[in-house]
């Protein structure tokens, strides 16, 4: 589903963070991390997963190797069509990453994202927040604690590993 340039001003998002080990270095711009973020929620929304895989976080790919990854997104879609998905916020903070036991820095990420639910008059409305790292002078997303922890156990939700 492709929305209109005006309902990219907010969104849901994703996270990134610094390479272990990585010295400490100026984060990209908190304007790049509302562009970033725009652009994975709408690719996820409109399933390009193999791109979505290639901006997660380093060592969550290797938990999440690819093939698994795409197979888990395709066979879970959103339940409610996406209406309208906002940036309220960013802002630099200490980001929790998991398989991580310390904070990086990075941006949290606050979004607006409205779902139709039976009908346009009683939407579902989500302001999560979301965090993003810097490795490489770009932002990269990081899984959920629980989506790590279902990644690193082989599995897929309801699926059998492959």
């Amino acid at each position: 589903m492709r929305l209109a340039p005006l309902a990219l001003a907010g969104v849901l998002a994703g996270a990134a963070a610094a390479p272990t080990g990585a010295t400490a270095r100026a984060l990209p711009s908190l304007e790049s991390a509302r562009v970033f973020v725009v652009s994975e929620v709408q690719d996820k929304l409109d399933g390009r997963w193999g791109r979505v895989w290639s901006t997660l976080y380093p060592a969550h790919q290797r938990v999440a190797v690819r093939p698994v990854y795409i197979r888990c997104e395709r066979s879970t879609p959103f339940f409610a069509p996406t209406l309208v998905f906002g940036v309220l916020r960013v802002r630099e903070t200490l980001v929790p990453v998991p398989g991580l036991a310390r904070r990086v820095s990075g941006v949290a990420v606050t979004l607006r994202v409205a779902l139709r639910w039976y009908g346009p008059r009683d939407p579902i409305v989500l302001t999560p927040t979301l965090h993003l790292v810097a490795v490489d002078g770009g932002w990269r997303w990081l899984l959920s604690d629980e989506m790590y922890r279902m990644y690193r156990h082989g599995a897929c939700g309801g699926l059998p590993p492959i």
